[in-house]
């Protein structure tokens, strides 16, 4: 899987594209989702099975077949399609009469520990297995900004036209030109998610992309941490630090050190401290899968998120109910990354599989179109909660072809260093008239050079 590695065993799944006359980049996600009370977060790059973000390089490495990315790429479809549903309910205001759906998808915004474990994943793996002294934190960074910039900031000028221009009309706080000035400021810095009036500004969902930045900065740190003190404490240390700042984090709260109010139930619980440990669960699978032990677990392994599941409802309330959610997206990702199984096929469904290749499209466009939308059925139109839910269920295909046409002119151009060949079915749905029978790369076991 690895170099050093033989077999097929270690077969990464990956989007392919040209990186030299003989060598293969893998390519990874971004994606996020935003919720007026949990953080989202963007998937990010890997050496294999990625959101759609940096490009990772593998090893020596034999690529069998897609349906292992696929599988990856479709677990983030699914947690941005269940976001998306998320905020469809929060701004139709519907209350679903079947309790049990009602309860899915006002959950919706739990896909974001999905999300941070994806992500955790996808920015270690190419590092898993002793490869840290390929990590270049220069390098990297710079990577990162080429790969979530672009489409950001073409998005966030769609989002404050929305704003300033649709303002009062389309349900969006007024804004002068001072608070303009000041929310591109932090916008366009990444910062908007330190302030209590910044973070939900603009488009709500931006603020899990503050977050991500804090965990690109941490990730060299734990990197370091791996060579010095060995992976496994340095993970242990980092999830341990979220454990202490989310207890000490509520006990503040309690005892009124905190006032009560956004800055104590989003902003604080937000930051890397307090969400660091999804993340570490993620490099955790990575490190795992890289040295082949997810291999050896017996079949029963795959459906251990099941019963996690039950476990991360009934925790749903307490301060650490994120890190129950983060093992069962963990537990989820094992099944997915397993070589047979039902798990497995269902998220390598290549419709699922072509949202996911454009989720972060999907996530930095949806809510503010949703949260338009919403106002103008509920309060030009007069529909009711049920009606403006059913109605904005409706109008799904017009956020999918405003995200399908920013990923079309933009994120697909940022995928990796040149542009990335997807075929098939995929290909159809993501590039109807801009692709005529793309060449499919044969994967052949190569040398990467160093990061």
């Amino acid at each position: 899987m690895w170099a050093g590695q033989s077999g097929t065993r270690g077969s990464l799944p990956g989007r392919l594209s040209h990186s030299g006359s003989d060598k293969r980049q893998l390519d990874s996600g971004e994606m996020g989702a935003q919720t007026p009370t949990v953080p989202a977060m963007a998937a990010d790059p890997v050496p294999s099975a990625g959101l759609r973000g940096d490009v990772g390089q593998v090893g020596q490495v034999a690529i069998k077949t897609a349906s292992r990315l696929a599988g990856v790429d479709g677990l983030r479809a699914a947690a941005a399609f269940w976001v998306v549903l998320f905020h469809i309910r929060v701004f139709s205001g519907v209350h679903l009469p079947f309790q049990p759906l009602d309860f899915f998808v006002r959950s919706g915004s739990t896909g974001v520990s999905l999300f941070l474990v994806l992500s955790g994943f996808c920015l270690y793996l190419p590092f898993a297995a002793g490869k840290q002294g390929r990590f270049k934190t220069r390098s990297f960074f710079v990577r990162r900004a080429r790969r979530l910039l672009p489409a950001y900031y073409c998005s966030l000028g769609l989002a404050l036209a929305l704003n300033v221009i649709g303002g009062g009309n389309l349900g969006f706080g007024p804004l002068s030109p001072k608070d303009v000035a000041v929310q591109l400021a932090t916008h366009l810095t990444m910062v908007h998610t330190l302030f209590t009036w910044s973070f939900y500004a603009l488009n709500g969902a931006y603020w899990s992309l503050g977050l991500e930045w804090q965990l690109y900065i941490a990730l060299p740190l734990l990197i370091v941490g791996a060579v010095k003190f060995g992976l496994w404490r340095t993970l242990a240390a980092a999830a341990l630090v979220n454990v202490v700042y989310r207890v000490a984090l509520a006990l503040a709260g309690a005892r009124g050190w905190v006032p009560p109010g956004i800055l104590q139930s989003v902003v604080l619980p937000n930051l890397l401290p307090g969400r660091w440990a999804e993340f570490v669960f993620g490099m955790a699978i990575a490190e795992l899968y890289a040295r082949g032990s997810l291999e050896k677990l017996p079949p029963i392994a795959r459906y251990a998120w099941v019963p996690m599941t039950a476990v991360a409802v009934a925790a749903v309330g307490l301060p650490l109910s994120h890190l129950f959610f983060g093992a069962v997206f963990s537990l989820l990702l094992v099944a997915v990354l397993a070589e047979k199984g039902v798990v497995s096929r269902v998220f390598a469904w290549k419709p699922l599989v072509a949202v996911g290749i454009m989720s972060y499209s999907l996530y930095l466009v949806h809510q503010p179109l949703v949260q338009a939308m919403a106002f103008v059925l509920r309060h030009d139109f007069g529909l009711t909660p049920t009606r403006s839910f059913v109605a904005l269920i409706a109008l799904l295909p017009v956020i999918f072809a405003v995200a399908w046409a920013l990923f079309v002119l933009v994120e697909r151009y940022t995928l990796t260093s040149r542009p990335v060949e997807i075929t098939g079915f995929v290909a159809s749905i993501l590039f109807p008239k801009f692709r005529r029978g793309p060449r499919a790369l044969k994967a052949t076991p190569v040398q990467p050079p160093a990061i």
